[in-house]
């Protein structure tokens, strides 16, 4: 454990650190990208996560085809969030028209997300979500499903045409005028906030996942900062900071339980509002 950057936790890297001050480490290859040698870490997390979700919904499509009530645990839980995700996220954010042909896509999302969120909880894990590179890769997948949905919705030119408000003014030279600046000043704006709504959602993602782990790492480095401290009043202060630090560590983590789940819904929620925008504009 680094006392001096609190964010080598949340880093991707070349090694898994088990105990990492009595060396019990495990080394990771690297690859090549560029030139450059890029650790694995986040990669076989990614990949770890991918399967899963993958390999539960198989699993689900086999059992639902049928059509036997669901039984069991594991096929309640993964259906009831299969549901959560219809009739929460897809059906309000994109309109129950055309929820159902984007449900499969919104479905995988937020169960990638969320299992992404989650490892990052386990010993001597990492949250793979708490990488910019991650969250961007995750949200440039979503940019492209939003704009080709409106693309194929409208046309490449009616597609255009949507981020032009229709302004009603009176009919004046003056009034025309004012009113071709303020439709070109939003069109501007709109075509802006098509690009900005993908940043949003990478950051958004990042900087709580980050925050989250991070707030945690440091609070266990308070247990490591007074173990190795040479004042007097160390050992006195050792057992009531050790029980603090576990206590609000442990408190912290059921939040970030919540918090895992929550930023997976907002994730995906807004990807659907923004397929819903693009497919249906308001103006």
């Amino acid at each position: 454990m680094a006392m001096g950057n609190p964010f080598e936790h949340v880093a991707d890297n070349d090694h898994i650190p088990i105990f990492e001050t009595a060396g019990v480490v495990i080394h990771l290859p690297t690859i090549h990208v560029f030139g450059q040698e890029v650790p694995i870490k986040f990669l076989l997390l990614i990949t770890i996560c991918a399967l899963i979700v993958g390999g539960t919904l198989i699993w689900l499509g086999q059992k639902m085809k049928n059509g036997d009530p669901p039984r069991g645990y594991l096929w309640n839980l993964v259906e009831s969030l299969l549901f959560f995700v219809r009739d929460k996220i897809a059906r309000p954010g994109i309109g129950e028209h055309d929820a159902d042909k984007y449900l499969p896509y919104l479905t995988t999302l937020f169960l990638f997300i969320f299992s992404m969120n989650l490892i990052g909880l386990l010993p001597f894990s990492s949250s793979p979500t708490a990488s910019i590179m991650v969250t961007a890769a995750l949200a440039l997948v979503s940019f492209l499903v939003i704009h080709i949905s409106g693309l194929r919705e409208h046309g490449p030119n009616g597609y255009l045409k949507t981020f032009v408000p229709h302004i009603e003014m009176p009919n004046t030279p003056v009034m025309k005028f004012m009113g071709a600046g303020i439709t070109v000043g939003i069109a501007a704006l709109e075509y802006a906030t098509a690009f900005i709504r993908g940043t949003v959602l990478a950051v958004r993602l990042f900087a709580n996942m980050l925050a989250g782990h991070t707030v945690l790492f440091i609070l266990l480095t308070f247990i490591q900062m007074i173990g190795t401290s040479s004042s007097p009043a160390a050992d006195y202060l050792f057992i009531p900071v050790t029980i603090s630090s576990i206590v609000l560590v442990t408190c912290l983590s059921l939040l970030e339980l919540f918090i895992a789940g929550l930023q997976a819904f907002i994730f995906t929620f807004l990807t659907a509002v923004f397929i819903g925008l693009a497919k249906h504009p308001p103006h």
